[in-house]
C-alpha cells in the first residue's frame, strides 16, 4: 500500500474533518480549506487531498442528514 493511500486511512480514523465539518457549521471558505490541508499535512504528507477532498464532502453530507 502507498503511503498516501495509508495516511489517508489513518486521517479516516480521525475526527478531524468532522470536526472541522461541525467547527465551520458544513460550509467553509477556500481559506479554511487551505488552512486545513496545511493541518494535516503536518501528521499526514504525502496525502492526496483531491481525496481528502472527496471524504470531507463525504462526511459533510452524512452530518447534515443527522
Amino acid at each position: 500500500m502507498g503511503k498516501e493511500k495509508n495516511n489517508l486511512k489513518k486521517l479516516a480514523r480521525t475526527a478531524i474533518l468532522l470536526n472541522f465539518i461541525k467547527k465551520n457549521n458544513a460550509k467553509w471558505t477556500h481559506k479554511a480549506w487551505v488552512e486545513l490541508c496545511e493541518k494535516i499535512t503536518v501528521k499526514y504528507a504525502p496525502i492526496d487531498f483531491d481525496q481528502v477532498g472527496l471524504m470531507l464532502e463525504e462526511k459533510r453530507r452524512k452530518f447534515l442528514k443527522k
